[in-house]
């Protein structure tokens, strides 16, 4: 097939001229080359000799460049043509104008909010199209992702013949979220938003990952509303956290960075953004956004309750779910995977009461109920179940009141209750472990039912502990038991522990 001839540079094949080897791997070597009828550079993939005689390796290959061919996206890298024939077996393509993502985070180069979103919006369009078009691809790598101007971004065509793997797109994800994350210039407008998208892509314990729509639309969203404008402030508090166990196929020094932010967003917070005109906050800082806080296991006294056990430590959100947090769930369109399976059959959906008009009033920075909201307020008018199917889709479950308890409690309780307000907003209501909103804001779900002391006769019933801002009377120590879990209140919301 092949007459084994080593190449090098200046060779003459057919309409191309060899110019300079660039990369070489298992199959197939990488050079520079001349089309020289067309006066224009272009990038060759050739077999090398050792691999051709090898049974259906060059079958394989052509069926390859065949399946590349048929991709036609802006975005994309075009292939040009390929050559099989007794000499040599190779393809040509678009030689992409610019820096890989790889050299360029090697090389330091950091990118505004801004800029980020435009990157990884073209990208996230080109992953669009192959996925629209049923496009099988190999993995993704860094040197695969060229960028020009920092504002221009594109794909190398990396299509395969075969059937599409989502493990493929998964891994591709979490790939572009880590280096966009390690990249973000911090302190500017959108810089908390745009770290909460990336997050959210590389988290894998997510059970249902982020589409490439959602994060193309999540980009748009962001990059109109910088480029309007207007003013994005940082959150009050940041969404659940998990460890992150990052993607092998990255450079070492670029996830020895990445590695040491061990904390990964679960919600993202770029749907929308309060029109609030206030001076922007500065970047919260690592301890400020950490979202789960630890218990230890151990022995506890608790005011009312005696010695309480906690045979293993447990992670728990430091506030309440946020309204925003609460949308990225109802986002997904399939919640019947995460419901409770003694729901209640005519419970069809997990919307909150008057989330039609809760969610827009909070998005525009609007009174509701004459009270100020943004998207950062606590999740309130959700019952038992909506609470239990949120836990579960974010890979956590609802505390119990032992548990609620003894974090309010661990390290010393807070000195007052807050009022109505974005999570976390008031420092008197902060517990020593650094747990807010535990004595006011809003009353929280737990997860069993418990006896009530004031009423040992009684069935056990489901508690929502703490007080509210409507209710403030009690603090932290404030518990009320309901009969119903189809119970809502404008006051009640929740919190959750992560699963380990």
């Amino acid at each position: 097939m092949t007459s084994g001839v080593t190449r090098k540079e200046g060779d003459i094949l057919g309409d191309y001229r060899l110019r300079y080897a660039v990369s070489e791997g298992q199959f197939t070597r990488t050079w520079e080359g001349e089309q020289i009828s067309m006066q224009r550079l272009v990038m060759i993939e050739m077999l090398r000799n050792k691999v051709v005689q090898q049974p259906g390796v060059v079958d394989s290959f052509i069926s390859d460049v065949r399946a590349k061919a048929l991709v036609t996206h802006p975005g994309i890298g075009a292939v040009y043509e390929a050559v099989t024939n007794d000499e040599h077996t190779f393809f040509s393509r678009e030689k992409l104008d610019g820096e890989s993502l790889e050299s360029l985070y090697q090389s330091g180069a950091r990118f505004s909010p801004l800029e980020i979103v435009i990157l990884l919006g073209q990208i996230a369009e080109a992953m669009l199209h192959l996925e629209n078009e049923k496009v099988a691809t190999v993995d993704y790598e860094l040197h695969n992702f060229i960028v020009s101007g920092k504002e221009h971004a594109r794909v190398m065509n990396l299509a395969v013949e075969g059937k599409r793997d989502e493990r493929v797109e998964t891994r591709t994800k979490q790939l572009l979220g880590g280096v966009f994350d390690a990249m973000i210039r911090p302190g500017l407008p959108g810089a908390t938003r745009v770290k909460s998208l990336c997050n959210f892509m590389t988290d894998v314990n997510r059970p249902v990952p982020l589409t490439w729509k959602q994060i193309l639309d999540l980009c748009h969203q962001v990059r109109e509303q910088l480029q309007g404008g207007d003013k994005i402030e940082p959150p009050v508090a940041s969404p659940p956290v998990y460890d992150v166990q990052v993607p092998s196929k990255i450079a070492a020094s670029v996830w020895a960075l990445i590695g040491g932010v061990a904390l990964i967003s679960i919600v993202i917070l770029l749907m929308v953004f309060s029109k609030d005109k206030k001076k922007p906050a500065a970047a919260p800082t690592l301890v400020e956004t950490k979202a789960y806080l630890e218990i230890p296991a151990g022995r506890y006294q608790v005011p009312g309750r005696g010695e309480v056990s906690i045979r293993e430590g447990f992670s728990m959100s430091r506030t309440e779910v946020t309204l925003a947090q609460y949308n990225a769930f109802l986002e997904f369109p399939d919640h019947r995977k995460f419901q409770h399976p003694d729901q209640p059959a005519a419970k069809t959906s997990h919307e909150p009461s008057e989330w039609e008009v809760v969610w827009p009033a909070a998005v525009k920075g609007e009174p509701w109920r004459g009270r100020a909201m943004t998207i950062e307020c606590p999740v309130i008018g959700i019952d038992w179940w909506d609470a239990y199917a949120y836990a579960q889709w974010s890979q956590g479950r609802l505390p119990t009141l032992s548990e609620w308890l003894v974090a309010a409690e661990h390290e010393g309780k807070p000195r007052g209750a807050s009022g109505w307000g974005p999570v976390g907003h008031e420092e008197i209501d902060v517990t020593g472990v650094g747990f807010a909103g535990m004595a006011g804001s809003v009353r929280e779900w737990t997860a069993e039912p418990e006896i009530n002391p004031d009423n040992a006769l009684a069935p056990k019933s489901y508690v929502v502990a703490g007080a509210s801002f409507e209710d403030p009377d009690g603090g932290i120590a404030a518990r009320l038991w309901i009969d119903s879990r189809s119970t809502r209140r404008s006051d009640l919301g929740f919190r959750v522990i992560a699963k380990k």
